[in-house]
């Protein structure tokens, strides 16, 4: 028999959410710290990701240097193909002698596509076995709707992904280096004797801007990928198809403001937490408290937080005997907008069996009078 009781939890704020859009035609905005998607306008729709795919090209030399031997310092020697690779470059010149370093700074600062593909021939041989460990990474972070051919992001057929893997892509690459990433806030660098500014303009115009990538081709548009973090929140936001570098920047803008001001971080249960003291059928305790094991934190709109409802449904008397942390039941949280929140009730603690003989005497007046142990 399962007994359901509606409770309604967390009235605050009478704030109303302003709604928000894009001009962009796929976009999607990530809090970092809960994984929630607050927006998202075609998000799982293929685009060209153009230089957004350097992000992954960081990512796979971000791992080598991490977790295995290979340095920072390491000298990379420039290749006559790379040296011709065409588009936004970092002036890289046949037989340079290159840390992985600078490389890794003309990718991310000057979006260089001679330092891409230089990076991937001085770490896997050449671009196709490089682009082999991209695709791998890819896959073990779950992008299910991408596929790289190159390292830099000029158009190719079948070189395509989503913005909501590039975002899965960006996190993960914060996440995984947090002291590597610091590179993508960057605002310079000089090579060649040649200077050029980050191509982010989120990091001059929006509070708390610290990466991560731009792009452009002629047939998705322009793009970004872009984070910015206050006061340990952090947002992220990827957008493609805006028509501009102007329209780019401030609908990228737009989208991590409104979502700063607009949603906040709640904690809706703590661990530990007691929701519900429930009977105990022939045990030595007559009852047992059900608690949360962990604490469930939503990022919520302001109109959100009036609308939460909850449910928990349990089995109205359990019997003995009960392990602690054992699941007994499950609380519901129901937020407007949201996937619902399935939260397991556990038991606190243990509750052990009573003596065979007092069974009988339990079970002859629970019958009898509908009474329970205790007050026998």
């Amino acid at each position: 028999m399962r007994f359901i009781i509606l409770i309604i939890i967390i009235l605050l704020h009478s704030t109303t959410l302003k709604a928000v859009d894009t001009k962009a035609e796929k976009a999607i905005v990530i809090d970092f710290n809960t994984n929630e998607i607050l927006f998202e306008k075609n998000a799982d729709k293929k685009i060209q990701p153009a230089s957004m795919t350097k992000i992954m090209t960081v990512y796979a030399a971000f791992d080598r240097i991490k977790n295995t031997d290979l340095s920072i310092d390491q000298i990379c020697i420039v290749s006559p193909r790379a040296y011709q690779k065409e588009g936004s470059t970092t002036y890289l010149e046949i037989d340079d002698k290159i840390s992985i370093k600078d490389l890794l700074k003309g990718i991310i600062i000057q979006s260089g596509n001679d330092a891409s593909l230089a990076l991937a021939e001085c770490l896997a041989g050449t671009e196709q076995d490089f682009v082999k460990l991209m695709n791998f990474y890819s896959n073990k972070l779950s992008m299910l709707n991408t596929n790289f051919i190159n390292s830099h992001g000029l158009p190719e057929e079948n070189h395509y992904s989503t913005v909501y893997d590039i975002a899965i892509l960006s996190n993960s690459l914060i996440k995984d280096f947090p002291n590597l990433y610091k590179f993508f806030n960057e605002t310079e660098f000089s090579y060649n004797e040649i200077s050029q500014r980050n191509r982010n303009y989120l990091l001059n115009n929006v509070e708390g801007a610290d990466g991560l990538k731009t792009g452009f081709t002629k047939k998705s548009g322009w793009s970004i990928a872009g984070s910015a973090l206050r006061q340990d929140r952090r947002i992220t936001v990827v957008l493609s198809g805006t028509n501009s570098k102007k329209t780019r920047l401030y609908e990228s803008s737009n989208l991590i403001n409104w979502a700063f001001s607009q949603t906040s971080q709640k904690k809706l249960l703590t661990s530990g937490q007691v929701i519900k003291n429930i009977d105990v059928w022939l045990g030595n305790k007559s009852t047992i408290n059900l608690i949360v094991k962990n604490n469930i934190i939503s990022t919520l709109s302001f109109d959100q937080l009036q609308l939460i409802k909850t449910s928990i449904s349990y089995n109205k008397i359990v019997s003995a005997p009960i392990k602690k942390g054992q699941v007994l039941g499950e609380m519901n949280i129901i937020i407007p907008g949201k996937k619902n929140i399935i939260v397991p009730l556990i038991a606190e603690s243990n509750v052990n069996e009573i003596n065979p003989l007092f069974k009988i005497f339990a079970a002859i007046k629970y019958l009898i009078f509908g009474t329970s142990l205790d007050e026998i």
